[in-house]
């Protein structure tokens, strides 16, 4: 602990409370934890806890709302971890793996429900019509997906609990997937470090299209292909070849959303097995065996 290593090198009470950014009487009880029992941590006391009273509770829930992803560890300043943990519990905070979303402005928010409503009273059918696609990357050393946050039940999707996600920096493997509502073909894994309008439409050519106007002529159905915004996805070369080879999208698909497709749960799966055999991924060539 800090404290204890300032009183260890000669600082004053004064200065370490400046130092540590606690009250005076807050150092000069942990002193004397330090000077009767040999440690700053409360001494274990036998029978009945003692209740938490109002004001440490307030201090705690100030804490926790300042930065709800910090650690019991990081959070803790004169108590045990496990006397910590039964204060968060009686402020009915939990600990839970954080949602990630898109960072969104009002006009993102806009579009999002214009086009949800759109789609309200589509029917089971029509959903297994379209094609679900998306790019994902992932990386040797690990994501934030893991990441846990301090909050209430009710509180997955307030702003200050979310981890928003951002743009590709760089790294890693990125992989290309597409499925249907009757079938999903293997992930295809993208070597380049980004993709293009040539490279997209290349892999599209090869890979995709003949799967396309297979399960097309194979089901009698006319399929809706499910893309995002990306410029290589809505460049002028690929919106011609698309029309070219008679390839419909819908009309448009609201920006920052890839919560909206269903192929989330896929990256998430993939993450979740990736995160299973992390220790035995060393380099990028061990990563894709396991993607």
């Amino acid at each position: 602990m800090g404290i204890f290593y300032l009183l260890r090198t000669h600082h004053t009470i004064r200065e370490i409370a400046v130092l540590v950014g606690l009250n005076k009487s807050t150092v000069q009880n942990i002193k004397a934890r330090i000077d009767d029992y040999g440690s700053p941590l409360p001494h274990r006391q036998i029978g009945r806890p003692l209740k938490i009273n109002e004001r440490t509770k307030r201090h705690l829930k100030r804490i926790i709302r300042e930065d709800p992803f910090a650690s019991f560890k990081e959070i803790n300043v004169f108590v045990s971890i496990e006397t910590l943990r039964s204060y968060v519990d009686r402020l009915d905070f939990k600990s839970y793996r954080a949602a990630h979303k898109p960072r969104l402005t009002a006009r993102h928010r806009k579009s999002r429900l214009h086009w949800a409503k759109e789609h309200l009273n589509w029917t089971e059918d029509q959903w297994r019509s379209v094609v679900w696609s998306d790019e994902s990357r992932f990386c040797v050393e690990g994501s934030k997906r893991g990441k846990r946050v301090l909050r209430k039940e009710e509180e997955r999707y307030d702003e200050r609990n979310i981890i928003f996600a951002v743009k590709w920096d760089g790294g890693g493997a990125m992989v290309w997937e597409y499925f249907w509502g009757g079938d999903f073909v293997p992930l295809e894994i993208i070597d380049t470090s980004s993709v293009d309008q040539e490279t997209y439409i290349n892999i599209y050519a090869n890979k995709f299209h003949p799967w396309f106007t297979n399960v097309t002529a194979h089901q009698k159905r006319d399929f809706i292909f499910q893309e995002d915004g990306a410029s290589c996805h809505t460049g002028g070369y690929a919106r011609w070849w698309k029309e070219t080879h008679q390839i419909r999208g819908f009309e448009y698909w609201p920006a920052q959303s890839p919560d909206l497709n269903p192929i989330e749960h896929v990256w998430n799966a993939l993450e979740r097995r990736i995160e299973r055999e992390r220790s035995s991924i060393k380099n990028l060539e061990q990563l894709k065996v396991a993607l």
